[in-house]
């Protein structure tokens, strides 16, 4: 007999979503619903994260000034994105 240790809840959902082949949705989700937790308060403030089209995820920013200064810091928020994940799940972002 052996001994399991316990999984947390997110390695279990995880692990079942790839087993149903669910994954890539589930980390789509993720980046949505934890836009805040990704990107900081103050920019969540003035930006929605709306959906993901391929690789490229679409975010409404409430106005110009933000929206040019979101477009200087693409690079940095697509790498935050990613490494939030865990993987390269964006690879461009369209600030509209």
């Amino acid at each position: 007999m052996y001994k399991t240790f316990p999984e947390s809840i997110g390695t279990v959902i995880e692990k079942l979503f790839s087993e149903l082949g669910l994954q890539e949705r589930y980390k789509r989700s993720r980046v949505l619903g934890a836009w805040s937790d990704i990107v900081g308060e103050q920019v969540a403030k003035v930006s929605t994260a709306e959906r993901i089209v391929g690789k490229r995820l679409f975010v409404h920013v409430s106005n110009s000034a933000w929206r040019h200064e979101l477009h200087m810091q693409k690079k940095q928020i697509i790498h935050k994105v990613n490494r939030y994940i865990g993987t390269n799940i964006i690879d461009d972002i369209k600030f509209h």
